[in-house]
């Protein structure tokens, strides 16, 4: 089931729903109410307004509610209309009948307005039998474009735009039975007055009253704790502040059920019911005009809109007209979805009868090209939506464009007040580790390589085989030396290989090799001499038979001797170290001290 989007613009409340479209039992999804800005409107024409557009984007927003499709209700005393009868005439035809006879039904010039009508009733017998009673509206282009525009800003497709009268009838024509039942739709400065029976709109009228006048009053007096409008408004749904009768002759149906111990409490509320005077005079004269013309008379009355949410004005109408009148409060045929439930229905009858069967002062060709594209999916948001105006409209989109441009600059210099806290943190954060990274450049500059001797000792003494002979070992700024003696060369070659696995240096380089040869000295010891006088004697043999034995037994080792240099890595830090977030071997790069692979070798 499609859905639409249908909003009711009013001087103080923006009403939303979210609801099928045309559906014989349509069911409401969402919806809200939310202030109108100030100035926005006047007698149903919208102004050139960024505030009414980000107040509607925002209502739209915050209750989840995504459907493109919109329809607007309107509002005006400036929509002209008049009921007429028309003929036997099939429905198809009944169009082209009225444009035809156009001039007779209004004396006026109507080039400039776009016209609608809706069957009120058809009758079945009689003398009137086949013909129709219709109601004419006609409504002004540049009131159809001001609709139109705030559309487009929106990101909204109008399929339709309704009379307010045409969508409380559409609302309520099925609660009326074969009683007369009064419609009340009782707003700030207007109240529209609709009398159904048997389905069919018996009557509808307009009076320029309604309940402005009480709230000022309210906000103006000494007595309620309030001093502006909206503040008043809020009082007045919570607390009773009028009385149930204009003065003290009225016959009282429905009792006032509170109570005032305060007098300066019971004579302001006595002043602000006065205010009510003009209104409720006008809707008796409404009474009387029906009841005059027809022979079963208004029986009930229903309050809605913003007089369904003022307390006493139900039982003050009902004993002034001397009609019972109730808060509308149910309607048949509504579903409303789990979740969200009913709300106060008296506020959104309007926007509900408007989804329902609208007037429609959208042509047909405009309505055709605009489902076309809903249809497929565009997600272009029409601008314009076919202006009549084409001037006025190219002004509104303009204005439009600047004011969302506007919006959107204060969206991010807001934005930007929100993030300098932030930034100055972060700016923070970037001074401070450069200064560390200045500090750790410096503290590396005071390291020398030789920083290593220590870790490179260590190594020697653990690594080294126990035949190693370290006969010398110097060591000067950058690299130390190394002489030593092993028993061969397999042994030299696997003690070069063990220290080029070094942690503790960077490469080692061999600067001599070569085998060596040692005589190794013999001592001889004279034993097992009874007395020295013997060894004297015999000292002559002796020295004889030794200088045989040495040449015959002569030893000598071999041996082999190399030098080695090993270089130290630079400023004293080793592979698996790290500075700050550079490892070593980035630091190596940014120094120009990494070695080549042939270096290492």
């Amino acid at each position: 089931m499609a859905k639409v989007v249908s909003i009711e613009v009013g001087y103080s409340f923006i009403r939303i729903c979210e609801m099928d479209y045309k559906a014989k039992t349509p069911r409401v999804y969402r919806f809200a109410m939310v202030p109108t800005p100030l100035n926005v409107i006047e007698d149903g024409y919208l102004k050139k307004s960024a505030g009414l557009r980000a107040a509607i984007k925002e209502a739209l927003y915050r209750n989840k509610i995504k459907t493109k499709r919109v329809i607007f209700t309107v509002a005006s005393s400036k929509i002209i209309n008049r009921e007429v009868m028309l003929p036997p005439v099939k429905p198809n035809m009944m169009e082209s009948m009225i444009k035809a006879n156009l001039n007779d039904y209004f004396p006026i010039d109507l080039s400039h307005h776009e016209i609608s009508h809706v069957v009120l009733e058809t009758f079945k017998d009689g003398d009137n039998a086949g013909k129709s009673r219709v109601l004419l509206v006609a409504a002004e282009k540049t009131l159809i474009a001001s609709y139109e525009a705030l559309a487009a800003s929106c990101g909204l497709v109008l399929v339709d735009l309704d009379y307010v009268g045409n969508s409380i009838y559409q609302a309520v024509k099925k609660e009326a039975s074969k009683t007369a039942t009064m419609i009340l739709k009782i707003e700030e400065s207007q109240t529209i007055i609709t009398v159904v029976k048997d389905n069919n709109m018996m009557l509808q009228r307009s009076v320029n009253y309604g309940i402005d006048e009480a709230i000022h009053e309210v906000a103006a007096s000494s007595a309620f704790d309030v001093i502006e409008d909206k503040d008043a408004w809020e009082l007045i749904k919570k607390q009773n502040c009028i009385k149930v009768t204009l003065d003290g002759d009225t016959e009282i149906i429905e009792p006032d059920l509170q109570q005032d111990d305060d007098m300066e409490i019971a004579q302001a509320r006595i002043n602000v019911t006065r205010t009510l005077a003009p209104l409720i005079n006008s809707v008796s004269r409404v009474v009387d005009f029906y009841n005059s013309r027809n022979p079963e008379h208004i029986q009930q009355a229903y309050i809605m809109g913003m007089g369904g949410d003022m307390g006493n004005l139900s039982r003050l109408l009902t004993n002034e007209l001397g009609i019972s009148t109730k808060v509308f409060r149910k309607l048949e045929g509504i579903v409303w979805h789990p979740g969200v439930g009913d709300g106060d229905l008296f506020n959104y009858v309007a926007c509900i009868g408007a989804s329902m069967a609208s007037v429609s002062f959208i042509n047909s060709e405009k309505q055709q090209k605009q489902q076309k594209e809903v249809n497929n999916n565009s997600l272009a948001v029409l601008l314009g939506v076919f202006f009549v105006v084409a001037s006025g409209a190219l002004a509104a989109n303009g204005y439009t464009a600047y004011e969302e441009a506007r919006e959107e600059q204060k969206r991010l210099q807001g934005l930007e007040s929100t993030y300098i806290p932030a930034e100055q943190i972060y700016q923070k954060y970037t001074s401070m580790s450069a200064l560390y990274d200045n500090i750790l450049m410096g503290h590396l500059m005071t390291n020398r390589p030789n920083d290593n001797i220590l870790n490179f000792i260590g190594e020697l003494e653990e690594k080294l085989p126990t035949e190693v002979t370290v006969v010398d070992f110097s060591s000067d700024d950058n690299q130390a030396t190394l002489l030593m003696q092993v028993s061969n060369k397999d042994t030299a070659a696997g003690v070069i290989q063990t220290l080029r696995s070094f942690s503790s240096i960077q490469y080692v380089s061999v600067n001599s090799l070569q085998e060596m040869e040692e005589e190794l000295e013999r001592n001889i010891n004279i034993t097992d001499r009874e007395t020295e006088e013997e060894a004297e004697e015999e000292g002559a043999v002796v020295e004889e038979t030794a200088g045989e034995i040495a040449e015959e037994d002569t030893e000598y080792r071999h041996y082999v001797e190399f030098s080695v240099l090993c270089t130290y890595y630079p400023n004293g830090y080793l592979p698996d170290q790290e500075s700050g977030s550079r490892s070593t071997d980035q630091f190596l790069q940014e120094t120009g001290t990494q070695q080549s692979e042939g270096e290492v070798e």
